[in-house]
């Protein structure tokens, strides 16, 4: 337990040297996924509190409506945000490491797919303050709270891209241009092929 909350202080105010000891000490995949439980948790705990916030939106502005019929049910329902805080967590964590890990090996990474899943676990670990987020944003209340939660939402967002870069950096060895190059490099893959199916798409329809 002391070396798990020694993990945690150091992932959250020395990423860097924390990641690196980690890999020395073989931290477990079994740990990592811990975190990632707690961080989905947390994460799905901030949405419910979050949503009467964003709700609030709509009584702000008389006559306007959500797009689309049961939007305020299915906002509501904490059941179906946990769950999909919870499984998507996990589904996440495991796709983004695997395909990072990919681009990573192409790239000259030399790190093992379990050390970037370790790493890439400890790199949600932010997500817990979505939970006091929330909270915040609930007892804002109206268009106050929903900008406080997307503001510190957003800044949360930032915090885990650096510490991707950082695990991505440190379990492949290599640098951190390299590393953020290969953190960006899907999303500019899967832009592109949007692009292209779109232009295919509007060329497909034009000919009918």
């Amino acid at each position: 337990m002391a070396d798990l909350l020694e993990n945690i202080s150091g992932t959250l105010f020395s990423p860097a040297s924390t990641f690196r000891r980690m890999l020395e000490e073989r931290t477990s995949v079994t740990t990592a996924a811990i975190i990632v439980l707690i961080a989905s948790i947390c994460s799905g705990a901030g949405s419910i509190l979050t949503q009467s916030a964003v709700m609030s939106i709509f009584a702000e502005f008389p006559g306007f409506e959500p797009a689309a019929p049961g939007f305020e049910e299915m906002m509501l329902s904490p059941t179906v945000s946990m769950t999909l805080s919870v499984v998507g967590g996990f589904i996440s964590w495991v796709v983004i490491a695997g395909i990072l890990h990919i681009v990573a090996k192409v790239l000259g990474g030399k790190g093992a797919f379990t050390e970037m899943l370790v790493l890439m676990g400890f790199a949600m670990l932010p997500n817990i303050f979505q939970a006091p987020i929330g909270l915040v944003a609930i007892l804002s209340d109206g268009l106050t709270g929903a900008f406080i939660a997307m503001g510190l939402g957003g800044i949360l967002t930032i915090w885990v891209l650096i510490l991707d870069v950082l695990a991505i950096r440190e379990a492949h060895k290599f640098s951190t241009g390299r590393a953020i190059a290969t953190l960006v490099l899907p999303f500019v893959i899967l832009t592109v092929l949007a692009f292209i199916l779109i232009i295919v798409g509007i060329f497909l329809i034009s000919m009918l």
